[in-house]
């Protein structure tokens, strides 16, 4: 019988979690600035990459320096959806820095800042910092560019960055998504490019600053709560409702943040989007009704 106090059908985030433990960790969790939540994203996500390298390393021993960063690139861009071919890369790095999506995101917000573009971090990266933090393989960002954007943002990107000017353009006038590799880490980004319909449009009027560094004050722009909540919710409808990572996030999100919830917003949104069945249960089962 579980001690802490929760309305029933709460689910804790893993099966071999129990109830308590679960409730105190979202408790501990609350007490965390958002640099300190920065910070723990930012170093589980480092030792993950970490980890990797070391575990090819240890399989081709006999290997090269050299060797070891193309496996390394071999499994992480070749096992991501939408993946740049490795050959279009125009030279693999001597020496491998590991990199954190934080980071990504720090480097690119001020490349998009000083053009006057603007953006969001989605997916992953903005769960994790608004709820349960987890490894996430690359960066995602929703941006407001223009065509009149191109020249200089492709510009600005090719000195630390693969990207294609032509797949930019494309993804300009669709309305759809590019993909850049940061040379040095070989972390990948995909870019999201806005699209003007009204759910997106009030995702983006409600985006937020979030700060990820006190001193000196560094800040970026993510999803507001509630919206990261309904993205996510409808990822996984997408996803017909398989993708338990998705259900994890959402559950994160509406843990952590609680009463904080506009719930009004959040209804109203997942009936137009009809959700309301799975925010219904999401709900319940993060112990909100």
């Amino acid at each position: 019988m579980p001690i802490a106090k929760v309305l029933p059908g709460y689910k804790p985030q893993a099966e071999d979690t129990s109830i308590d433990a679960d409730v105190l960790m979202f408790q501990l969790l609350r007490q965390f600035s958002s640099t300190q939540k920065t910070q723990r994203f930012q170093s589980f996500n480092q030792s993950v990459r970490r980890m990797a390298l070391l575990r090819i390393k240890k399989q081709f021993p006999n290997a090269s320096t050299a060797e070891h960063i193309q496996e390394y690139v071999k499994q992480k861009l070749l096992s991501l959806t939408g993946a740049i071919a490795v050959d279009k890369l125009p030279k693999l790095p001597e020496k491998l820095i590991i990199l954190d999506p934080i980071s990504l995101a720090e480097k690119i917000s001020k490349i998009l800042l000083i053009l006057d573009i603007h953006y969001m971090v989605d997916g992953s990266v903005a769960s994790s910092l608004l709820g349960e933090e987890r490894s996430t393989q690359d960066l995602d960002l929703v941006i407001d560019i223009q065509p009149f954007n191109l020249s200089p943002f492709v510009a600005a990107m090719s000195e630390e960055f693969y990207i294609d000017a032509g797949a930019v353009s494309e993804a300009i006038d669709r309305k759809s998504s590019f993909n850049a590799i940061h040379l040095l880490s070989l972390e990948k980004v995909d870019f999201f490019v806005l699209p003007y319909d009204d759910f997106s449009l009030s995702k983006f009027s409600r985006r937020q600053l979030y700060t990820i560094a006190d001193e000196p004050k560094n800040e970026i722009y993510i999803y507001s709560p509630e919206d990261i909540v309904l993205q996510k919710l409808s990822w996984y409808k997408m996803g017909r409702m398989q993708s338990q990572k998705q259900w994890r996030d959402v559950l994160g999100v509406l843990k952590l943040q609680g009463s904080q919830l506009d719930f009004a917003y959040l209804k109203q949104w997942a009936e137009f989007l009809k959700l309301t069945s799975l925010l219904t249960q999401a709900l319940r089962e993060s112990g909100l009704e």
